[in-house]
Formats: C-alpha cells, sequence, structure tokens
C-alpha cells in the first residue's frame, strides 16, 4: 500500500461558512456521545435554525437520558464512491431539551424518518464546527 501524496486525492479544509451551507444541503445526521455502556451513535433527522443544529427524538431516548450537561459530536457528509470525493461536516457542542414551545417552528415540520412521537426537541449549541473535503484524484 502506497501512503505518497500522489496516490491519494487531496483533503482541503473548509470555511465555517461552506460547512454551515453544506449541513443546509443535507438531511441525515450521526450523533456520537459518550454514555454508560461507552460510546453510542445514532443516526437522526434533522435541521439548521437561528444558529444551531436541532432535531427531535422520543422523551425516553438514550441520547436524552445520557447527555445531561454533555457534548456531544454530530456529523454529516456526503460521498462518492465513483470519483472518491467528498466532504464531511463535524459540529461539536452541548446538547439541549429545548420545550416546544421555545423550538423552531421549521422543527415541528421536519419530516422524521422513524415511526412514533418524535416530541423531544434538542439544540446542538455548536462550539465547534469543523469540516474537510475530499477532492477527486487527478
Amino acid at each position: 500500500m502506497s501512503t505518497g501524496s500522489g496516490s491519494y486525492p487531496p483533503l482541503a479544509d473548509l470555511p465555517a461558512f461552506e460547512c454551515w451551507s453544506l449541513l443546509e444541503s443535507a438531511e441525515i445526521a450521526r450523533v456520537a456521545w459518550t454514555g454508560p455502556r461507552g460510546v453510542l451513535v445514532v443516526p437522526v433527522n434533522y435541521t439548521i435554525s437561528d444558529g444551531a443544529l436541532w432535531f427531535r427524538t422520543t422523551p425516553t431516548a438514550e441520547i436524552i437520558r445520557d447527555t445531561s450537561e454533555q457534548w456531544v459530536a454530530v456529523e454529516v457528509d456526503d460521498l462518492d464512491p465513483g470519483t472518491r470525493s467528498g466532504w464531511s461536516v463535524v459540529v461539536r457542542g452541548p446538547i439541549e431539551l429545548v420545550d416546544a414551545e421555545d423550538a423552531p417552528d421549521r422543527l415541528a415540520e421536519l419530516r422524521v424518518w422513524p415511526p412514533g412521537l418524535r416530541i423531544a426537541y434538542v439544540r446542538v449549541e455548536p462550539g465547534e464546527v469543523t469540516g474537510r473535503r475530499l477532492l477527486p484524484g487527478a
């Protein structure tokens, strides 16, 4: 296996404004946190509003029980295996359960794929937003 830089497409760090633009273009993210059983990761439908990342879940979800006063990591990406290119954005920050009446209107309209009542409104305050783009090889 070659490790020379000519063998792989280049990675480019993304500026914050481009990270936010990419976040707004997708609808599925993976939320990761440390719980009592170690690191957990779940996919969520999400939206961006009021400078934060938002999603809905069930009031009894593990993420609600495990993350009181804890930071989480949220990853959103898009990959093209044919060109070996894509991008990845990670939002890290504290998670907060928000009353429905204090949540953005667009969150109530968010289409959530899994069945069941998703009436717990969750906000991830962006303490850190980073992204990288994998450019197609030459």
